[in-house]
């Protein structure tokens, strides 16, 4: 399943093809939308939210269509893409022809095309999304923390590790991310939300936020390989430790292009063959989530993450 960074990204990589283009032709291959033609629509924005994506059209001046606006909305599932100028395959659901480009999507998990009111209502389950531009805003960040921290102390019982993923608490946040902000945060990740203080929910919801915007634009190119390592140690954060800067980032990216081999992109997540980065011992590798369909692989460091007696 994609982590809410996969989708700026993605969003980044597509607008330089799609924004502001008319499509030409579009080709639906699902039986629902078999019918559907948007040739001669405009794209107008592409919007990320959480991880689904919605590709906001705007119909022709001349058209017999009762709609003016129309929303695409996919979500990729676990194998999901939107890609520019590839071939189609069997698992294409979607063509977009432009003057010059194609955009196909394939193995989506969901694909709708709905009116505003029907995206807005189909979104409408998902938390406070941690990549949303209002959480930079002084105005409304207190309120979104204040929304997520009530959301998720109604589930008391939950593991932390589980309330993480869980997007109808706060949305954005992925397999790699969950199981990165708990190890940077020293947290058995099968501790019971009741156990944890606000200042300690906070802290990984600002570790969280930090760390996917450390592999999304300005901070990040489009296609640059996603990486967790550029932390740096802080007596006064929550957890001991903040987000580099971006000065402090570029120093390092600078020392990495001078030493040879394979640079670490994870402190434990796929890690069960190095060991852990911080302590270099083993890392444990658990399904954990809520009902065996959702399950999902955590990775997890026993010396760093013990449970508190």
């Amino acid at each position: 399943m994609p982590e809410g960074d996969s989708l700026v990204r993605l969003a980044h990589r597509l607008r330089p093809v799609m924004q502001d283009q008319i499509l030409q032709a579009t080709d639906f291959r699902t039986p629902r939308l078999a019918t559907t033609d948007l040739a001669g629509w405009q794209i107008t924005q592409v919007i990320p939210t959480a991880k689904y994506l919605s590709m906001v059209v705007r119909a022709p001046t001349e058209t017999d269509s009762a709609a003016t606006e129309l929303i695409v909305l996919s979500h990729l599932g676990m194998d999901g893409s939107w890609r520019i100028d590839t071939r189609p395959t069997h698992t294409t659901r979607c063509i977009l022809h432009f003057d010059t480009h194609r955009v196909v999507g394939s193995s989506l998990a969901s694909l709708e095309v709905l009116a505003p009111e029907q995206a807005r209502e189909a979104l409408a389950f998902l938390g406070p999304d941690l990549l949303a531009p209002d959480w930079h805003q002084p105005g409304t960040a207190g309120r979104l923390f204040a929304e997520v921290l009530t959301n998720i102390r109604e589930a008391p019982d939950q593991p932390i590790g589980t309330a993480l993923l869980d997007q109808r608490l706060v949305s954005g946040l992925g397999n790699i991310y969950r199981c990165e902000v708990l190890a940077l945060a020293r947290l058995n990740p099968f501790v019971r939300v009741s156990t944890l203080s606000d200042a300690q929910l906070i802290g990984l919801l600002y570790l969280g936020r930090d760390l996917m915007l450390l592999n999304i634009p300005p901070r990040s190119t489009p296609h640059a390989r996603r990486a967790t390592v550029d932390v740096r140690p802080d007596p006064e954060a929550v957890f001991g430790v903040r987000i580099a800067t971006p000065q402090e980032q570029a120093r390092s990216d600078a020392d990495r292009s001078h030493r040879r081999g394979k640079h670490p992109a994870y402190w434990v997540y796929n890690r069960q063959r190095e060991g852990c980065l911080r302590c270099g011992g083993p890392i444990y590798r658990d399904m954990l989530g809520v009902g065996h369909d959702r399950e999902r692989r955590i990775f997890w460091c026993p010396a760093c993450q013990a449970p508190n007696e």
